[in-house]
């Protein structure tokens, strides 16, 4: 289980939810907390504290439960976190983007591309054109996308060492 002050899990959440989402997150303690009770312990407005939590909700990161009071109906809503669904979540998000730039990196490794002043298109689309582009008049030159593998190439091998750093904790 991934705890809040393990610090791959505390910059996840701190680029999701902010901040101020992760302070809130850091003071609730184990167990079930009323909203106006981690506003309290996170000296936050209880509507800052509301809405973090709904995020969390809608991860499945936070839970809750309701309690009527009997004599006046005054619901109460008492919230714990789920750590067990942060690792999953982590990983699921890493693994599409991954995909995504996969997909990106072969797009780049197998196409020849030109750039006008406006755009940029493959081989085919710039021949096929006469290499002259037809929205801003310029001709198409052949534009080297090295620099673009190369990022690439760095960027999925970064997000897979993240990736081996979310299973190993």
């Amino acid at each position: 289980m991934l705890e809040p002050d393990n610090f791959v899990v505390r910059e996840y959440f701190r680029k999701r939810i902010g901040d101020e989402g992760l302070k809130i997150m850091m003071t609730v303690p184990e167990g079930e907390i009323t909203d106006e009770e981690i506003a309290k312990l996170s000296d936050t407005k209880l509507t800052a504290v509301r809405k973090t939590l709904y995020r969390l909700y809608e991860n499945r990161i936070a839970e809750y439960r309701t309690e009527r009071d009997d004599n006046s109906g005054w619901i109460t809503y008492l919230w714990r976190f789920n750590y067990t669904n942060v690792k999953k979540i982590m990983e699921d998000e890493a693994d599409g983007k991954l995909a995504e730039l996969n997909g990106q990196l072969e797009e780049e490794q197998k196409g020849v591309f030109y750039q006008c002043g406006c755009q940029r298109v493959l081989f085919e689309e710039a021949a096929a054109d006469n290499f002259l582009c037809a929205e801003c008049g310029a001709n198409f030159e052949y534009v080297a996308n090295d620099d673009l593998i190369n990022s690439l190439e760095g960027q999925i091998a970064k997000l897979e060492k993240w990736k081996e750093k979310i299973k190993n904790e």
